[in-house]
């Protein structure tokens, strides 16, 4: 069974901005993936709701060829980031999903809640009134199991979640570069590192693809996540925007014991570790400096031992 996991990478923290505070005419949403290192003005709520349609039918192997599989996996996905900022260097924020999936004459029997998800960021460098430095913030993330895991009926795609505690270290940044033609370029950047997590205590049938009599102990790897995102402002309404990203994670073992009858047998798994790369581009209409739209499509273009995968995407920005 393919372990199916309520997507992350999305959470960008966007917020709809001036470049700089006498550019009235210059606003940003996105861009889709790469997250924002500029924390939300002091008493600022903003709440941007995802929606997402993730689609996959081959995976690359171990040498990197991509390799189709049948029946392919689609997976409806919502997506709630909330962000408050608690001072103009200090920001707090709390991630709500849900998921639907379906493969083949199978599916998720309605909507299932995913992981939850709470943040702080705060801000190390900040650009000053000219915007002329770069700003630079460090994140931290702790996601909760809050998905179903394990102990699940025969239907795997009630799984959707991994059961494991999860902890984030991000070092963000981002610069604004004005061009010839006085419009500005915006370039973030953002690496992240997931602390390996402690066992996952596993019973049943689960995400991991276990039996019914399985119990045991799933112990997942490390993971290393990198993105870079630019934006153009075509005009006070219309941006363009393009990420390249770059995730992998480390291996996991499961390990555990199978109860048939009278008999205990040894059950133990490992997996190597897996990687990804994909572009997302998506274009952003502002409505002002406080409402906008992004939608776009993520695309894997090169991985190992990972889904293929497309997943068109939008969300829409409220800055209160």
């Amino acid at each position: 069974m393919k372990c199916i996991l309520f997507a992350s990478l999305f959470a960008s923290t966007s917020c709809c901005v001036q470049a700089s505070s006498s550019d009235s005419d210059v606003n940003f949403t996105g861009p889709l993936i790469t997250p924002n290192p500029m924390n939300l003005p002091q008493g600022t709520l903003l709440i941007e709701p995802y929606l997402l349609y993730y689609k996959s039918d081959s995976v690359y192997d171990s040498n990197g060829n991509e390799q189709p599989v049948h029946p392919g996996l689609r997976q409806w996905q919502l997506s709630l980031p909330m962000f408050y900022g608690i001072t103009d260097r200090f920001q707090v924020q709390a991630t709500l999903g849900a998921v639907h999936s379906m493969s083949g004459n199978m599916s998720t029997d309605g909507w299932k809640v995913g992981d939850t998800s709470v943040g702080a960021q705060y801000l190390l460098l900040s650009p000053g009134q000219d915007g002329k430095r770069p700003a630079v913030s460090v994140f931290y993330a702790h996601r909760f199991p809050t998905g179903n895991y394990d102990q699940l009926d025969e239907n795997p795609f009630n799984a959707n979640g991994n059961g494991a505690n999860i902890d984030t270290l991000s070092l963000r940044a981002q610069q604004i570069v004005w061009l010839p033609n006085k419009r500005p370029l915006r370039v973030r950047a953002s690496l992240s590192y997931n602390l390996p997590p402690s066992g996952v205590n596993v019973n049943g049938y689960s995400t991991y693809g276990t039996p019914k009599d399985f119990h045991g102990i799933a112990r997942l790897g490390q993971g290393f996540g990198a993105a870079i995102g630019t934006e153009y402002s075509i005009n006070s309404q219309w941006v363009l925007a393009l990420d390249l990203t770059y995730d992998r994670t480390g291996s996991s073992q499961l390990r555990g014991v199978t109860n048939g009858g009278d008999k205990l047998t040894l059950f133990e798994r490992r997996t190597s570790s897996r990687n990804v790369y994909s572009l997302a581009p998506a274009a952003e209409y502002n409505f002002n400096d406080r409402f906008g739209l992004i939608a776009g499509v993520q695309l894997s273009f090169a991985g190992r031992d990972n889904d293929a995968f497309m997943t068109p995407m939008a969300a829409f920005n409220m800055a209160f």
